[in-house]
């Protein structure tokens, strides 16, 4: 962790024994005050006290502080240049399609359809009122193929 920060007099990490910078970086990856402490080498109770020292508060405070910052600072322009680093590592053809997928969606090619749904409620008064022809229009495209004319025979009892 200590190679991926800005080691400045302004950084309080710099300021932190060796325990306490363990510690930190045990923090910085997640993990819980007792598990912290174990992997810094201390005693299963001393990890309030460590937590609760105001170097390593100021420290944890700096160090996301900064992580947040550099994700703040990400623009649109790095974001395309990462996908297009996938487009040249991509092994299979899915992987390409899906890169420059993600790629179109960055720059707005995709765009959203747009379709206008009115919808009307009819009695059933106007429902009966309606010709073959109209009913057949409500119900849409599936009765596309309308029986125009038929004969019909009753054959119940």
């Amino acid at each position: 962790m200590a190679t991926e920060l800005k080691l400045t007099e302004n950084n309080p990490y710099t300021a932190l024994t060796i325990k306490q910078r363990r510690y930190v970086e045990a923090r910085m990856q997640g993990l819980t005050m007792s598990a912290s402490a174990r992997a810094a080498g201390l005693e299963p109770g001393g990890c309030s006290t460590i937590e609760n020292s105001p170097k390593v508060r100021a420290a944890i405070h700096y160090l996301v502080k900064q992580s947040t910052a550099s994700v703040e600072e990400l623009t649109k322009s790095d974001v395309l240049t990462g996908m297009m680093d996938a487009v040249s590592a991509a092994a299979t053809a899915s992987e390409l399609v899906m890169a420059w997928r993600e790629i179109g969606k960055l720059l707005g090619v995709y765009e959203p359809e747009r379709r206008v749904l009115e919808v009307k409620d009819y009695t059933q008064e106007e429902l009966k009122s309606l010709s073959d022809r109209e009913l057949a229009q409500l119900a849409g495209s599936s009765m596309k193929e309308l029986i125009v004319d038929a004969e019909f025979t009753d054959v119940s009892e």
